[in-house]
């Protein structure tokens, strides 16, 4: 990923490889970051997501989406105390965690099911239980501001009545 700073803000963007939560830790120990920004970044190492989530909760960081956010940034964006998409289009994707073939890795649903609520406690939990178990990693859930939709083979359906905020995810 790159990392640009922008005031009290860091972006992040890119692909994610793994050594995020060791660059962003460099960052915010020389600089007085308050908000990270995930702007379109791709998914990637999942031990990286996971790490820079725990890193931002535990320096009390917000956390903010500028477009597409999914597989392990979905961890990244988690971590923050207060989160939020900006604007209509921003969208976070929420899948499990898959093998090399693509396929739900077995143990998967149980250390998500630990982990997501510990960082966003308001979570629907019936939601949560059906991204974690999406079969394929070519299934996702998108939230976005307004609404919530389930895309699966090429073709994407509303999850009635649910949004990113309302869903537990956003704070605001």
């Amino acid at each position: 990923m790159s990392f640009v700073g922008e005031g009290q803000s860091v972006i992040m963007s890119g692909s994610v490889v793994g050594s995020e939560c060791e660059t962003l830790e460099s960052i915010l120990s020389k600089n007085n970051i308050e908000l990270v920004v995930l702007k379109d970044p791709g998914g990637g190492d999942t031990r990286a997501g996971y790490c820079v989530g725990a890193l931002v909760r535990e320096r009390g960081l917000s956390t903010a989406i500028r477009g597409r956010c999914a597989s392990s940034c979905s961890r990244m964006w988690l971590g923050g105390v207060e989160r939020t998409l900006e604007g209509p289009n921003s969208r976070m994707g929420l899948y499990g965690n898959y093998n090399g073939g693509g396929g739900l890795l077995a143990d998967a649903p149980i250390k998500l099911r630990a982990w997501i609520p510990q960082y966003a406690p308001s979570v629907d939990k019936d939601l949560m239980e059906k991204w974690i178990h999406l079969p394929v990693n070519k299934s996702m859930m998108y939230f976005y501001n307004e609404k919530a939709e389930l895309c699966e083979n090429g073709a994407c359906s509303l999850i009635g009545g649910r949004n990113a905020r309302n869903a537990g995810l956003a704070t605001k």
